[in-house]
């Protein structure tokens, strides 16, 4: 979900600006348009930005659906997760099938601090992304996140058996072994988050390993 087609960033840009007065309410920035029925201009801005799509992809919509996820990704790694969702919204009027903007839905809320939205869209996306060792990893990840936070002990304990499988599955997964350590940083489980830092260390995508995590777990505890 990195790359997108130039074309369809003018397409979308045109069609969002078009669109942007539609309704007070900005629908477009709730997972879904808020799972609400729309107004007739609202339809209306549907249509019209289907009928460029399908002109533009030559009807083929599930590949419109994929780049507008792409150009939803690329929102959010920039720390702009309302235009993302405008983006994830696009994907999924596009293919409701799209796992990866039901995905990109549920990391934009969880950016927002809306866990339980987050833990429910992750939740209907999962079941689109069984082969996604990266989804199942990132929803792990928001699991044992939002159950630390949150002090939910049936989520900490789902995350920590999720974490421990992908850890079978995927041993030298990094951002996997990262995940579980800051899992166990929130948890105050210092000596844990070591040790799955430690293994996240030797793997050989280590240079992703978040430095500011490791500071900060530093401050915690000593490297031991």
């Amino acid at each position: 979900m990195r790359r997108v087609l130039p074309l369809f960033i003018v397409v979308i840009a045109m069609l969002a600006a078009s669109a942007a007065p539609v309704a007070a309410q900005d629908i477009a920035l709730l997972p879904k348009y808020g799972s609400i029925p729309k107004t007739a201009a609202q339809k209306d801005a549907d249509k019209r930005f289907i009928a460029e799509i399908d002109r533009h992809f030559h009807n083929d919509r599930k590949k419109g659906s994929i780049e507008a996820a792409k150009r939803g990704w690329s929102s959010l790694r920039q720390g702009n997760p309302n235009d993302a969702m405008r983006r994830f919204n696009q994907a999924w009027l596009l293919d409701a099938g799209n796992g990866g903007a039901l995905w990109g839905m549920a990391a934009a809320q969880a950016s927002l601090a809306k866990s339980g939205e987050a833990i429910r869209l992750f939740a209907e996306a999962a079941p689109f992304m069984r082969d996604d060792i990266d989804f199942a990893v990132d929803h792990a990840r928001a699991l044992g996140m939002i159950g630390a936070q949150t002090g939910n002990k049936a989520l900490v304990s789902d995350a920590m058996e999720r974490f421990g499988q992908l850890s079978v599955r995927a041993p030298d997964h990094t951002l996997n072994l990262q995940n579980w350590a800051i899992t166990l940083y929130y948890l105050g489980d210092y000596r844990g988050a070591w040790q799955k830092v430690k293994l996240a260390e030797k793997t050989s995508r280590a240079v992703e390993i978040d430095k500011g995590f490791v500071a900060e777990l530093k401050t915690k505890m000593p490297r031991p």
